[in-house]
């Protein structure tokens, strides 16, 4: 799977251009580091990306609503670069049910020359059971309903029919029959998570999910079908104090779809600043490595209820010699909104005696 993933189309692989021109040899060597069959979008910090990671991600989270946000671009020193905005939001307790969570989630990613451009919007349920003497188990299973559209402008591209014997002739027809430039299609996905959390600065979480299960067609042309292969993922996070003010948290996820294989593993270490009366500050930094193709760093910021995140990928794929390294970068915010105690008093002022 490419980085950060975004969709490719392969009925779109024939618009390709074979010709010696510079632009146009960046755009091939971006095609054929792609799938041959459609994929998903997925992000480099997939730990803070909930509504994208699994369905049982919606509502499993400390606090009583969320929300959050993801922007990421890459390839821009290869083509034309590739944007994947996303925002969504849930709730823990959907109208004070205990265990009920309830959320939705959108984005839009545009990709390439060809301006292929894909949003997705839907709405996500869960419900976690939690187990135990001290209820420090628990166990979640989401699924999400939404459609999906998909867009591509033919006006941007290069054929093999428009070059003349001697150079490119945009003048000349490109001797393509384009059965359409737009499809929507339904989408279904489902998740289960599994989270022990013994203390407040202690967890490990696992899950699985299954996206596209109904396998949509998304093929724009009606010579062949291509259905939009199902997408397994397998996750793990963990966070373990190893002194006062300093936690690790290993990270690792993997994921298939059709014949392409994924997995990600690294880790961070958090330094807390500040700890006290339900206020948390605290920075991150990490490394991680995504198998045959990248390794990326991050860093990260919680202040109380928000939390930031800032990650580059540096590519190491077959796309190197046009990359030059240079791959994407990724930011995150989340916010949460929680109850708090009220903060105990210092000191009290006595009043003026007369």
């Amino acid at each position: 799977m490419k980085e950060g993933g975004q969709r490719t189309v392969h009925s779109v692989q024939r618009t390709r251009s074979g010709h010696a021109v510079r632009h146009a040899l960046y755009g091939l060597l971006v095609l054929a580091s792609s799938a041959l069959s459609a994929q998903d979008i997925h992000f480099s910090q997939f730990f803070r990306t909930p509504y994208a990671l699994s369905p049982a991600s919606i509502g499993n989270f400390d606090g009583d609503y969320r929300i959050g946000a993801v922007y990421r671009q890459q390839w821009r020193s290869v083509t034309v670069p590739y944007r994947t905005f996303g925002i969504g939001g849930d709730a823990a307790r959907f109208a004070g049910v205990e265990g009920l969570g309830v959320g939705t989630w959108l984005y839009n990613d545009r990709a390439g020359d060809s301006r292929l451009n894909t949003f997705h919007i839907d709405l996500g349920a869960s419900w976690t059971q939690r187990f135990g003497a001290a209820r420090t188990h628990s166990l979640t299973g989401g699924i999400q309903l939404g459609i999906t559209a998909i867009a591509i402008d033919y006006s941007a591209l290069r054929f093999d029919a428009q070059y003349n014997g001697f150079y490119y002739d945009p003048s000349l027809p490109a001797n393509e029959g384009f059965t359409r430039d737009a499809l929507t299609h339904p989408d279904l996905h489902a998740g289960i998570v599994y989270r022990y959390a013994p203390a407040k600065r202690e967890h490990i979480q696992a899950g699985v999910a299954l996206f596209n299960l109904t396998k949509p067609d998304i093929a724009f042309f009606d010579a062949a079908a291509s259905p939009l292969d199902q997408r397994t993922v397998v996750h793990l996070t963990a966070q373990h104090p190893v002194g006062k003010d300093l936690d690790v948290l290993p990270m690792a996820q993997f994921m298939t779809q059709g014949k392409f294989r994924e997995f990600d593993i690294g880790g961070a270490v958090r330094y807390i600043l500040l700890d006290r009366y339900g206020l948390v500050r605290a920075v991150q930094g990490g490394l991680f490595w995504r198998t045959r193709d990248a390794g990326y760093v991050f860093a990260g910021l919680e202040h109380d209820d928000w939390t930031f995140g800032l990650s580059y990928d540096i590519n190491l794929s077959d796309l190197e010699p046009a990359s030059r390294n240079r791959g994407g970068f990724e930011v995150t915010a989340i916010r949460v909104f929680r109850r708090r105690p009220p903060v105990p008093a210092r000191f009290r002022a006595c009043p003026d005696q007369l």
